[in-house]
């Protein structure tokens, strides 16, 4: 089976790019790497401490932009 995962820059993206990966294990890695790597590229880039909050917010908003579908 097939997994594709889709990685889009914001929510209006319109050319989001795709991966695709032939275990789910290895689609979940990628997909939680490509996150935990964008949000790490926010707090490292910020001017300002971000609080726990506010990075379980940037999490969130993280994870709305990936999506994960068996094919």
């Amino acid at each position: 089976m097939v997994y594709k995962v889709t990685v889009s820059i914001d929510s209006l993206d319109p050319n989001p790019d795709n991966y695709y990966f032939d275990t789910g294990d290895e689609a979940t890695d990628f997909l939680y790497d490509t996150v935990s790597a964008s949000v790490q590229y926010r707090v490292d880039h910020s001017p300002y401490t971000i609080s726990e909050e506010e990075l379980d917010n940037i999490r969130e908003e993280e994870m709305t932009l990936v999506r994960l579908e068996r094919m």
